[in-house]
């Protein structure tokens, strides 16, 4: 178990039971007696964790907290130790990963890190999949891309290439081709967005990546425009302009 992982199993063993011997700590970390003093004294030094030694009870609590010790015929229920932002984001890091599965080469990479969060949202492995089972993030419906448009354009974001795009916008006019100087892109709401720079308009556009059909790389560099004029005129903007 990775030292970040046992701080945080650590905090959710304290916190769900109230208050934790040394010897059972132990035990649920699997790790020696000097390395889990070592752990407590970095939580309570270097990372502000109010954890105290309660000499009535025998076990490490958090400061403040007036929880009765579980008597030991009591089940141990569940529970959410983290805050509303707090799980939302671990539950998110975990299901895009989970989301990679275990046949790609990054899913293969990433697979410690996706068990280093199972073990983070909960203190069992049975107590993670229960929370992961229970509470859900829904992700927004993912769009498509087609072929290796985004591959293609995110290499010209990077290399600061002009591109000569065909987009057909759905509007029922057919597909345009236009220049643009690409800037950055972004992910909202299921959908990428190539922001970029409209040679033939002049003027900064926001194109929705699904609605690009054919990309072409050109020799000329990307014209740059400031990030802060990016953000000011295309991160208030209602809706998308497109090109």
């Amino acid at each position: 178990m990775e030292r970040t992982e046992r701080f945080c199993r650590i905090e959710l063993l304290i916190r769900s039971r109230g208050c934790v011997s040394f010897a059972d700590l132990m035990t649920e970390l699997g790790i020696s007696r000097a390395t889990l003093k070592r752990d407590l004294d970095h939580l309570r030094t270097r990372m502000d964790a109010a954890i105290v030694y309660d000499r009535e009870r025998n076990g490490y609590r958090f400061a403040g907290t007036g929880r009765p010790v579980r008597r030991a015929a009591e089940p141990e229920a569940p529970g959410v130790w983290f805050s509303e932002r707090e799980i939302h984001a671990l539950l998110t890091m975990h299901q895009l990963l989970d989301g990679l599965g275990g046949s790609s080469s990054m899913g293969r990479h990433l697979q410690p890190v996706l068990e280093r969060l199972q073990g983070m949202l909960g203190t069992s492995e049975s107590e993670a999949r229960e929370l992961v089972r229970r509470l859900r993030v829904v992700p927004p419906v993912r769009k498509p891309v087609r072929g290796r448009s985004f591959e293609r354009l995110a290499g010209a974001v990077l290399e600061r290439r002009r591109l000569r795009l065909t987009i057909d916008p759905g509007d029922g006019g057919g597909e345009r081709e236009r220049i643009v100087s690409p800037l950055r892109m972004i992910h909202d709401g299921g959908i990428w967005l190539l922001d970029a720079w409209c040679h033939e308009r002049e003027v900064l556009c926001r194109i929705p990546v699904p609605s690009v059909r054919a990309v072409q790389w050109l020799e000329m560099r990307a014209r740059e425009v400031p990030m802060r004029v990016i953000e000011a005129e295309l991160d208030a903007m209602p809706a998308l302009r497109a090109a």
